[in-house]
């Protein structure tokens, strides 16, 4: 092989050593919406970081999300809605529970009547939600206080063990007692959406 061919097949390698990769991210890689600057402060402003996320993705999958308004929904905003294509799933107050898809986060933000948004869930993880609990949680959103801590009562598949105490704390939450598969904690309310993720968990009410 002489030294021209040799340079020619190195050159060929470091090309493909640079542009495999973006061809397996183009082919494989999570594909991404592109947003406007003024699109990303909007979300910046209005919305929490996990929303955010979702707003970047190009996937049609609907999810729960809690929309805070600036006025009472039902005395301002129930005929606007009702006419949207956006579903209601509960409302209290200047807050609403609504089932959306990535797509709808920022024409929903774009809505000078909106003050915040932020993400739960999928739809199937509020049946895991105690009602008199998601009533409380669109209260304490609209009245701005969802970031003080409340006790809530865990029921858990079992007593659980090391790895459930790892997933709460992660959760943003601190055990307060436990009673087999009954545990009681405190943290955050705007923190539940954390612990929905987390399937050990059978049901979440408020603790007495």
């Amino acid at each position: 092989m002489n030294r021209n061919t040799l340079a020619r097949r190195l050159a060929s390698l470091l090309l493909l050593a640079v542009f495999l990769p973006l061809a397996c991210g183009c082919l494989f890689g999570e594909k991404r919406r592109v947003l406007s600057p003024s699109d990303e402060e909007l979300l910046v402003a209005k919305a929490d970081p996990r929303l955010r996320k979702e707003a970047e993705t190009v996937g049609t999958e609907q999810f729960a999300a809690i929309a805070v308004y600036r006025n009472d929904i039902f005395l301002h905003h129930s005929e606007a809605l009702g006419k949207s294509s956006l579903t209601v799933l509960n409302e209290m107050g200047r807050a609403a529970i609504l089932l959306l898809s990535p797509g709808q986060i920022v024409p929903l933000l774009k809505d000078p009547s909106l003050q915040k948004a932020a993400w739960i869930g999928p739809q199937g993880r509020l049946a895991r939600l105690d009602p008199s609990l998601e009533l409380d949680l669109l209260s304490r959103f609209g009245a701005g206080t969802e970031d003080r801590d409340v006790n809530l009562l865990l029921r858990l598949v079992d007593v659980g063990g090391a790895a459930e105490e790892r997933a709460v704390i992660a959760a943003g939450f601190r055990i307060v007692t436990k009673a087999g598969p009954n545990w009681v904690v405190a943290g955050p309310m705007m923190a539940i959406p954390k612990l929905l993720e987390y399937d050990r968990i059978n049901y979440i009410e408020k603790a007495s």
